[in-house]
């Protein structure tokens, strides 16, 4: 997604698409990975200003996929929703610090910045990175998902699957039944 400066007027440029995920590298890599299943395309509306020789960039970005829960490992689609506000420059301003009277080096990205050659910003960067960010780092089909039986592998969301509690036989197993006396 291209903005091109001569088109962000004294009231900002708006736009609205709905872009695949195949037009956004990482977004093609997660799905070829086979971690997450786009179900939908990239529903993308920004905002761009100009503000004092930067372009401040205002978005929200949504989608759905599909992603595997990590307890009971069955499939299910998740809405994915992002906003995000980036401020793009030519320039990173100076800074100096007062105390030692030197100029202090700073990336832009330290500032919340990026900074930009052209006359167009290039916004997939940004929106791939939303999308990234959004998706949850432990995919849960529900949050009370009971997962699987560590010892038959039934899915326990289905119901009880007969097995007992896993026996501790561990270094404090002896430790099970060990009971303190209070004296007073």
């Amino acid at each position: 997604m291209i903005i091109e400066l001569d088109d962000i007027k004294e009231s900002g440029l708006s736009r609205e698409l709905a872009e695949s995920f195949e037009h956004f590298p990482a977004l093609c890599e997660l799905q070829d990975s086979g971690d997450v299943a786009f179900v939908q395309p990239l529903d993308i509306q920004v905002t761009a200003r100009k503000f004092e020789g930067m372009v401040v960039v205002e978005g929200n970005v949504g989608t759905a996929v599909r992603l595997q829960c990590c307890r009971c490992l069955q499939s299910f689609e998740q809405p994915l929703e992002a906003a995000f506000c980036v401020t793009y420059t030519r320039h990173l301003p100076a800074m100096e610090d007062e105390d030692q009277e030197a100029e202090i080096e700073l990336q832009a990205e330290d500032l919340g910045m990026l900074v930009f050659e052209g006359d167009e910003i290039d916004l997939t960067e940004t929106v791939q990175e939303q999308v990234v960010m959004a998706m949850p780092f432990k995919p849960l089909c529900r949050e009370e998902c009971r997962g699987l039986c560590a010892q038959c592998g039934a899915d326990l969301n289905a119901g009880d699957c007969g097995c007992r509690d896993q026996v501790l036989n561990g270094k404090f197993a002896a430790l099970k039944d060990f009971k303190i006396k209070k004296t007073d």
